[in-house]
């Protein structure tokens, strides 16, 4: 059976396809203002082409009309797809988007002392003449972890950045093509995938995980205290069958992280414990959550702690970018059973309170609906090394103002509320 025989929509779906490939050609231009220039106009072009090749096959397609004037109807009122209409119009027929370049500066001193704000400095502006001019000013201490990000807008839709304009116009055609799909009562399709590996014939209703709008290499990160910039490195790291074994081999049976993420902190601190007691530590993870589904995961490295600060913000920027309305952080820590205050009257955190420092395993969860789980394991160290587990303590809470074990997702939580 031909690709043509198993899509009901062939030549809509290989244009919304082609949609995806250039999205990412234009996202790996965004510093050649002329090349993003050039594959931004072919995007928006070929977008709009996705409805008129549809279009073109409605007489095979059930209930078309009911359907797509339904589509047709939500675009109208929603301002990005009427974006998408008039800048492909522009592009066509008068000339291309009117682009501006924008850099917007985060600050972060501490978990408690933050702010973003936005500044128009010339596209080609050197960094350390931004930072000469944000420092210029006596009231910003040169202390903690500043990140500068730029961004292009369209002058007709300044409040846009243009990779996130168009990743939901992309999403909302994506949806479309899977209710065109799905009133043909086709779920399978024998399109072929393309180059970059991650176009595929997936029909997402939701922003596609490669489809990062605050990826890292947009932004500069610099450690105000060390004077020195701040690299960024990811690895992917993709699980398969055999590490699946593996890990089944060495801890047991193992658990799919799934359901709200307030309700399953429990069985991440049980499976966490095994780890522990088997290896004699843990490595810090991260879920991210959508509707009740894991949708990422990382797994964080804390040099420092601006390190801390700065990863943790990275954090929110893709939580942003996933959509994702949970999280859950499963970290070891230091804790303390008293408070100690330094010389200047301040809380000596526990990780620098030498003996009487004490460890656990500790996991945060929280939601963008405002629901909060804490879930800590004390361990300690027998004379050979073995882990030997403490009592769980848990609690669930809705308002976490004045409690400081939060702090580490703040900025998670501030992104939520901030929309």
């Amino acid at each position: 059976m031909t690709a043509k025989e198993t899509c009901p929509i062939p030549a809509a779906h290989k244009r919304l396809m082609d949609c995806h490939a250039m999205w990412h050609t234009m996202a790996d231009s965004y510093m050649q203002p002329e090349t993003f220039r050039m594959h931004l106009n072919s995007l928006m072009q070929g977008m709009r082409n996705v409805t008129f090749m549809l279009q073109k096959q409605k007489s095979t397609l059930p209930r078309f009309e009911e359907w797509y004037t339904e589509f047709q109807t939500a675009a109208k009122s929603n301002p990005l797809m009427r974006w998408s209409v008039s800048s492909r119009n522009r592009i066509v027929k008068e000339s291309d988007l009117e682009l501006l370049s924008k850099v917007k500066v985060r600050w972060v001193g501490d978990w408690e002392r933050r702010q973003e704000r936005n500044f128009s400095f010339p596209p080609r502006m050197p960094s350390k003449a931004i930072l000469s001019a944000i420092f210029s000013d006596p009231g910003n201490p040169q202390i903690g972890v500043i990140t500068i990000s730029r961004q292009w807008v369209d002058r007709a839709l300044p409040d846009r950045e243009i990779l996130s304009a168009t990743r939901e116009v992309f999403v909302n055609l994506s949806a479309l093509i899977s209710t065109a799909h799905a009133a043909a009562s086709s779920e399978m399709c024998g399109l072929s995938t393309r180059e970059p590996a991650c176009v595929t014939t997936e029909l997402a209703r939701e922003p596609l995980p490669c489809m990062d709008i605050n990826p890292g290499w947009l932004q500069e990160h610099m450690d105000l205290g060390a004077g020195h910039g701040i690299n960024e490195v990811t690895y992917l790291v993709e699980r398969t069958p055999e590490s699946s074994k593996r890990s089944e081999k060495r801890y047991g049976t193992t658990m799919e992280v799934a359901g709200n993420p307030i309700e399953v902190t429990a069985r991440i601190m049980e499976q966490a414990a095994k780890a522990l007691v088997r290896d004699k530590k843990h490595v810090p993870i991260i879920w991210f959550f959508r509707d009740d589904a894991v949708i990422d995961s990382m797994v964080p490295v804390f040099f420092d702690q601006n390190g801390k600060y700065l990863t943790m913000h990275r954090v929110a920027d893709r939580v942003e970018s996933l959509k994702a309305d949970g999280i859950a952080f499963l970290n070891e820590i230091w804790y303390a059973a008293d408070v100690k205050l330094d010389k200047n009257g301040q809380a000596i955190p526990a990780r620098d309170r030498g003996r009487d420092r004490r460890e656990a395993l500790h996991i945060l969860a929280a939601t963008s609906r405002g629901e909060y789980a804490s879930i800590f394991t004390p361990f300690s160290r027998n004379l050979l090394g073995k882990i030997v587990l403490g009592e769980t303590l848990s609690e669930t809470l809705t308002n976490i103002e004045i409690d400081g074990q939060f702090n580490i997702l703040r900025p998670v939580i501030d992104r939520w509320r901030n929309g």
